[in-house]
This record gives structure tokens, C-alpha cells and sequence, in this order.
């Protein structure tokens, strides 16, 4: 006698940033349209790198299980991504759902393959925007001087008394939790 599984429903949910924006809507949402459980990432969507909520959900798809997300932008802002992502889903195989717009992708209708493509490519013009519109406000601020650049993360102090006691910059780095190119522009201040 065979085993008999009912196919499951993931919710995929993201927002930008935890100040002022809420995952709760999404959540809601995505449980009223059948999800069982909602993976939920905080961080933009123009890479999936750091989205291990996301890699939860897929490593979690079984054949005939959905991956269930509100809008294309929610997954990736990027076409290749989305692309990614849907082929990683069928991989599984299991569908990917859109709700707005109505997209469902199993790897067998050519118009939702387009869809996803074309929603990519937005998504890819709109963080264009995004970030000639911010690229705009900071050269403003500028100007008016009132722009400083990033808060400081490392005590450039603690670098370069690491590195008068001879430790290298691969150990500063290891040691304060930075980059090894901070660690260099540390010491060239």
C-alpha cells in the first residue's frame, strides 16, 4: 500500500526593512490564501544572498507543494533571480505561485515563464530608480552639507593599535568582525 501526502502550501513574505514596515499584512494574507506556514526575510530584494528564509522554504518543497508569494518584487527585484528561484521550485517538484498577478509556474506554460521574465525586468527598472533616486537625495544633501556618509563601524584606533603590535590585517580583520579592505582603510587614514 502506498503512502498517500497531502501537497503543502509555503508563504514567502519580505520587507525591506524592519523600521516602519511590517511583515504582519503579508503574513496574514498569505495564510488566508492557503499557506500553511510563511517564511519571512528582512532585507532588500536586489540579491538573494542573506535570504535564509527563503532557502528554508525551498529546501522544504516536496513534488506537488507550492511556494506562494504576494507579488514578483517580494521574491526578487531581479529577472535572473526570479528566474532562479522559479526553476529551483520546479526542481523540487513543486509550483511557484504569484497572487498579483496571477502567476503559476511549473515549469510547463511558456506565458507564465514570460510573466515571471517580465516582471524581472521591471522589478530590475524599479530598483534602478530606487537607487538613482537616493544617488540624487544624497548628492542634495551634500550640497547643502548636511550629508556626513555612514556612521563608522570600526574604531579605526582599534585597527591601527592591532596593527602596531604586528597582527596582520587577515587577524585585525578576524578579530573586529570587518572586512580586510576596512582594515586597510583604516590604516591609510
Amino acid at each position: 500500500m502506498s503512502a498517500f501526502r497531502l501537497s503543502k502550501t509555503l508563504g514567502y513574505a519580505r520587507i525591506s526593512s524592519d523600521q516602519g514596515q511590517d511583515v504582519a499584512s503579508q503574513k496574514a494574507m498569505l495564510e488566508k490564501l492557503g499557506a500553511v506556514v510563511v517564511f519571512t526575510d528582512t532585507g532588500n530584494g536586489s540579491s538573494l544572498d542573506g535570504r535564509n528564509q527563503l532557502e528554508a522554504a525551498l529546501r522544504l518543497l516536496e513534488p506537488g507543494d507550492e511556494l506562494l508569494a504576494l507579488h514578483p518584487d517580494r521574491l526578487a527585484r531581479d529577472t535572473a533571480d526570479l528566474l532562479t528561484i522559479g526553476k529551483r521550485v520546479i526542481e523540487r517538484g513543486a509550483i511557484l505561485r504569484i497572487h498579483d498577478p496571477a502567476i503559476r509556474f511549473d515549469g510547463t506554460d511558456m506565458m507564465a515563464e514570460i510573466m515571471l521574465t517580465l516582471f524581472g525586468m521591471i522589478g530590475s527598472v524599479e530598483k534602478h530608480f530606487i537607487k538613482a533616486r537616493q544617488r540624487r537625495g544624497i548628492d542634495a544633501a551634500k550640497l547643502r552639507g548636511v550629508y556626513k556618509g555612514r556612521p563608522a563601524t570600526i574604531s579605526p584606533d582599534a585597527v591601527r593599535e592591532l596593527h602596531q603590535q604586528g597582527i596582520g590585517a587577515t587577524e585585525i580583520a578576524k578579530r573586529l568582525g570587518i572586512g580586510r579592505a576596512s582594515v586597510y582603510r583604516a590604516l591609510g587614514a
